[in-house]
């Protein structure tokens, strides 16, 4: 697959190397999946070669590749869908959140263990908390120079195996933090404390040969040197490191979903039915089709929100949109690709149906497809806000019909009920099924909010304009009927086409 015009030399390099990499190490991820073994040799391996410190600076032991050589490191090994999930994990296992909020001290004491390939796992899951992070139930409370954990954390994925994990837990219980987000605090607990045990292994689609299991905190004392960020910023640091994760999964599923190609393409290459190659039935040409857009596609999108990152940018928007693409993209291309490879693709002897079961699971994991998507519209509508300004429009004179306006209106600097009523019935005319916001009456006058509040409810007390109120006040108004006849008389508002004939209205 071709590289970008935006990589550096270090980068495309990398690239090969990974790549060389993991075709040399799958023979042997095979036979863990086979055997149900945890892949310790393939990760002393992936240690040994310092890839683990792609995205890590170099200062700090680091291969200092940014968010595009985490993405690359990513996309490669994912091609082994146990491995790939795990290293993921390690990256996001506290990385960011150190970089962001950790100080100087905890940088240079947690980063190179990173870098080295030491296991990281998030842990923010619980039993009664899962998209609804907010509502995290395991507790910390202060004691002196340590922090006492109590409660339960459930899919961590390398649950046993990690040595760090990123615990997030809550400090208070006051109202006003809780609704200010700021009950949360961030830990980073290290494996082998008292009181820090696994409680379950679970059973889970696609972790073959990954442990993803339940991890049980009784008075586990974390000393405040673990702490990454003040307490209460636990919040801020979880999504300061959500980006970052689902820029790694967006590479993680392009891995899987290049592997479905990979595959699909020379098996129907070489499956003869009804006297020809599968690959000539039109349908599964359709099929292969659709996975050949969908890994170009994701690609761009992944490393074009990496770079992003890069430079310093904000990446929510191409983030969370690149995650629902990208992971509800795989799930179709593993249906499809199963589709044209039939009976086989359902056996182990391929990988198709693990990666269908890895994709499922990206759809949850990571942030839900519906959580990605409340992101998206909500910052969407503050990011875009200028694409959303609805455009004026005016009744053209001798067409009678609505048409965009060329400039704003001259501001009247004087208005009264009466100007304002024949502004509403205005706008009747030109979208009558529509109300008017505070923004479309200002264009027309120079008017204060106060002033403006106390003319609208007048009319409303009279009945001649309808209001619609959120939370911070009147946000639209709408002439009523009465209204519109007050404004003008009747013949204002009619119109009809010129094809129209007089004596078929009345």
């Amino acid at each position: 697959m071709e590289t970008f015009p935006w990589w550096t030399e270090e980068q495309k390099n990398f690239e090969q190397e990974m790549n060389a990499f993991t075709k040399e190490t799958m023979p042997r991820d095979v036979e863990t999946r086979w055997k149900r073994e945890f892949p310790w040799d393939i990760f002393e391996k992936i240690a040994g070669r310092g890839y683990t410190g792609a995205g890590i600076p170099k200062e700090y032991g680091g291969l200092g590749l940014g968010a595009t050589g985490a993405c690359i490191a990513a996309e490669a090994l994912n091609r082994m869908p146990g491995v790939g999930r795990a290293f993921v994990g390690n990256m996001l296992g506290g990385l960011r959140q150190i970089i962001e909020y950790g100080t100087e001290e905890q940088k240079k004491r947690f980063l190179p263990r990173i870098a080295k390939g030491e296991i990281g796992a998030i842990v923010i899951t619980e039993p009664f908390v899962g998209t609804d992070a907010a509502s995290i139930a395991t507790s910390a409370r202060r004691e002196g120079d340590y922090y006492i954990l109590n409660g339960k954390k459930r899919f961590i994925v390398s649950a046993g195996v990690a040595s760090r994990y990123m615990v997030y837990a809550r400090t208070s219980n006051h109202p006003e933090d809780i609704r200010n987000y700021r009950h949360l605090t961030a830990f980073i607990v290290e494996k082998g404390v008292q009181g820090f045990t696994v409680e379950k292994i679970n059973e889970i689609m696609g972790f073959e040969n990954i442990q993803n299991g339940v991890l049980n905190f009784n008075e586990v004392a974390v000393p405040v040197g673990n702490r990454i960020g003040e307490e209460g910023q636990g919040w801020r640091v979880m999504t300061a490191g959500l980006n970052f994760e689902r820029t790694m999964i967006c590479a993680q599923t392009l891995g899987w979903t290049r592997e479905l190609l990979r595959n699909v393409v020379p098996y129907a290459q070489r499956r003869v039915q009804f006297g020809k190659p599968t690959i000539e039935l039109v349908n599964n040409q359709f099929k292969i089709a659709d996975l050949m857009m969908q890994v170009k596609i994701a690609r761009l999108m992944t490393y074009y929100t990496a770079h992003l990152w890069d430079l310093g940018w904000n990446i929510t928007l191409e983030s969370n949109m690149g995650k629902v693409f990208i992971c509800e993209g795989a799930i179709k291309g593993a249906l499809d690709a199963i589709q044209v490879m039939g009976g086989d693709a359902v056996t182990p002897f391929y990988p198709l149906a693990a990666l269908m079961n890895v994709s499922k699971v990206e759809n949850i994991s990571g942030g839900s497809m519906e959580a990605c998507r409340l992101v998206i519209y909500r910052t969407g509508l503050r990011q875009m806000a200028d694409e959303f300004k609805m455009d004026r429009r005016v009744i053209h004179e001798e067409l009678g019909v609505p048409v965009p306006a060329a400039s704003l209106p001259e501001k009247q600097k004087n208005i009264d009920e009466e100007s304002l009523l024949k502004s509403l019935a205005e706008d009747y005319r030109v979208n009558p099924g529509l109300y008017m916001s505070r923004e479309d009456i200002k264009e027309s006058f120079d008017v204060d909010d106060t002033k403006l509040d106390e003319l609208l409810l007048s009319l409303e007390r009279k009945d001649l304009v309808r209001l619609y109120r959120d939370k911070k006040g009147i946000a639209l108004s709408k002439a009523t009927y009465d209204g519109l006849k007050k404004a003008n008389p009747p013949e204002y508002y009619r119109w009809f086409p010129s094809w129209v004939k007089e004596n078929n209205i009345f």
